[in-house]
């Protein structure tokens, strides 16, 4: 999968790591890894909450005398200074508070200062959170300037446990001449990843295609972030690979002709070239739907618990494990299908669909969700970009659905309700859930780009 792009490095062998990548496992923890990856995630929440408070506590009181000076018509500026958001001024302050440097430090009943627990843990649980919470309040600052777009961001919450995904990240601290075998977070063995202050950690799935990578110099890691999802822990081992091979990169058997991809609910996507011969259909995303009676079941169960029982949480964790089993499933039908149009096509031509909006629609919200229209689009984007296919994003409110492909004619007066395109100039009549080719018109369906 795809991460956030970063700058270029050379590795040992010479390879120029360009191309961000991010590769996750499944981990299989021992019991007393398990309590130290409960820790990390408890610290981590606790580090943002006290930068986040810090900040709040400044901001308000800088109102307040804001608000004084204006009453008395002074135009002063408050006396008290504004805080830095900047992360390298989180780390420093927090370091010097929880080792008891700083005048506000805790005092524990031993007559020490800081924080007591601070020496069980590794200190890049502190710091990463130090940076996400200066990444938020960043955030947050450019969309009250109006220099972030999308929807308006807010001040960051505080982290409450049970209401937030226990996470926390490990950054690598390897150079990138640094041999693999000696780097902090490396692979001990085919079933064993080493990690700072844990020791090997047995992983599920095969590690072979990333040890090679590592091993031959064409992917470095620069973090590992760990997060518990329905129970069960996964590792993200984010960094940056070499280009694919040119090869791979030129293919010559690909499709020369752009292909135009509609997605939609009752088919995953489906493909036509701008001849109108059909390209590829994927079935429709329905793991939701289909769970629905396991889901009904499992929730029932759920209400019926005590609230603070061992039963309930037996139940939210079966619950949990199904809503696991369903995005897993989706999540793999997509990267299937996005891969698999990749390797066919020279040129995809996908539209901008409004996703966000599109699923304020009570009655279509769980269809769209299921669908993963976003995450089929998010993955066409990178992937293209590494197998050197051009993606051409068509606007969003070009009629692509109401223009026949017969005539060219547009029909304005088409809703969702319509499942049948019937052309009220030259009278042809499309069925578009279907894929057949007797069901196209000879003129082919009209692509995005035409």
């Amino acid at each position: 999968m795809a991460s956030r792009p970063t700058t270029s490095i050379i590795s040992p062998t010479g390879q120029v790591l360009s191309r961000a990548v991010t590769f996750q496992f499944a981990l299989d923890p021992n019991a007393h890894q398990q309590i130290l990856f409960a820790k990390c995630a408890g610290a981590r929440r606790y580090t943002v909450n006290h930068h986040l408070a810090r900040v709040k506590a400044n901001l308000d009181a800088r109102s307040t005398e804001r608000e004084v000076l204006s009453e008395s018509g002074d135009p002063c500026e408050p006396s008290t200074p504004s805080l830095s958001w900047a992360a390298f001024s989180f780390i420093n302050e927090f370091n010097a508070w929880k080792n008891g440097e700083s005048e506000d430090s805790l005092l524990n009943d031993d007559g020490t200062r800081g924080l007591a627990w601070r020496h069980e843990l590794p200190g890049d649980v502190f710091e990463c959170a130090s940076v996400d919470a200066a990444r938020s309040l960043e955030n947050f600052s450019a969309s009250r300037r109006g220099e972030r777009s999308g929807t308006p961001v807010g001040f960051p919450r505080f982290q409450a446990k049970g209401k937030v995904t226990p996470s926390f990240r490990l950054r690598n601290r390897a150079t990138s001449g640094q041999v693999p075998s000696s780097q902090p977070i490396r692979f001990t063995d085919p079933a064993h990843l080493r990690l700072p202050r844990f020791g090997p950690v047995k992983l599920f799935g095969p590690t072979r295609k990333v040890r090679r990578m590592i091993d031959a110099g064409r992917f470095h890691v620069y973090s590992a972030t760990l997060t518990q999802r329905a129970g069960r822990w996964t590792v993200s081992l984010t960094g940056v690979a070499a280009e694919l091979h040119q090869a791979e990169r030129c293919r010559t058997n690909r499709h020369a002709v752009p292909v135009g991809v509609d997605r939609g609910i009752t088919s995953l996507a489906v493909a036509a070239d701008a001849n109108g011969v059909p390209f590829e259909s994927f079935e429709g995303v329905k793991t939701l739907k289909q769970a629905q009676r396991t889901l009904k079941a499992a929730n029932q169960t759920l209400a019926r618990t005590t609230p603070g029982s061992q039963g309930r949480q037996r139940a939210r964790s079966r619950l949990a494990k199904t809503h696991r089993k369903v995005a897993n499933t989706r999540r793999h039908l997509v990267h299937q299908a996005s891969r698999a149009l990749v390797d066919r096509a020279q040129v995809l031509v996908i539209e901008d669909l409004y996703v966000a909006g599109m699923v304020r629609n009570r009655h279509l919200a769980r269809s769209i969700s299921d669908a993963a229209m976003g995450e089929l689009s998010r993955q066409l984007l990178y992937k293209a970009r590494w197998h050197g296919v051009e993606v051409r994003v068509v606007d969003r409110y070009f009629p692509s659905s109401k223009t026949c492909s017969g005539c060219g004619g547009v029909k304005s007066d088409l809703d969702l309700s319509t499942r049948t395109y019937s052309c009220g100039v030259c009278g042809l009549v499309i069925d578009p859930t279907s894929t057949r080719p007797s069901t196209w018109p000879v003129g082919g369906p009209r692509s995005p780009q035409q």
